[in-house]
């Protein structure tokens, strides 16, 4: 026949550690905790962007929808491959982000970056952003609109 199991009793002057009964306490979150476990705070935005996929050469337009300095939520067009590596194109920052996809739905993903660059009018490529991007970000800053959006969307003019 087996023994009990016996555990060793705290100290006398220690603080309780579990609640009664002998069960181990239960950290409880609220689907508000839940939905929002990120490390950085995230800025909701509504920026333009664009995706470049260096492996196949293809540029998807897209909507930022939220960012911090660690990753973005866009929303695109239904994507049949996405790539391991990512380059999102910031046209209302002027910033390239290289990252991966950490999620993916039909026509929304959440990207991770691991190298961020703000990129400047001098027509200089900085030493890390590959040429295709640099040539894909010149390419897209001198659009003054989204391929998609009509340019005069909003404005009245009057004679």
């Amino acid at each position: 026949m087996t023994p009990p199991l016996r555990h060793p009793a705290p100290p006398a002057n220690a603080a309780p550690s579990a609640p009664a009964q002998g069960r181990p306490a239960v950290e409880v979150i609220t689907p508000d905790q839940y939905a929002d476990r990120r490390a950085e705070p995230r800025v909701q935005c509504d920026a333009r962007g664009a995706m470049l996929f260096l492996s196949s050469s293809q540029i998807i337009n897209c909507r930022i929808l939220d960012q911090s300095a660690s990753g973005a939520r866009v929303a695109m067009d239904n994507l049949d491959h996405i790539p391991s590596e990512i380059w999102l194109i910031d046209l209302d920052s002027g910033m390239v982000k290289r990252g991966s996809s950490a999620w993916s739905m039909a026509n929304r993903m959440g990207l991770k970056f691991n190298f961020i660059q703000k990129m400047t009018d001098d027509g200089k490529r900085p030493a890390k952003v590959p040429p295709e991007v640099f040539d894909a970000w010149v390419r897209l800053s001198r659009t003054t609109a989204a391929p998609d959006e009509d340019p005069d969307d909003g404005v009245i003019y009057f004679d």
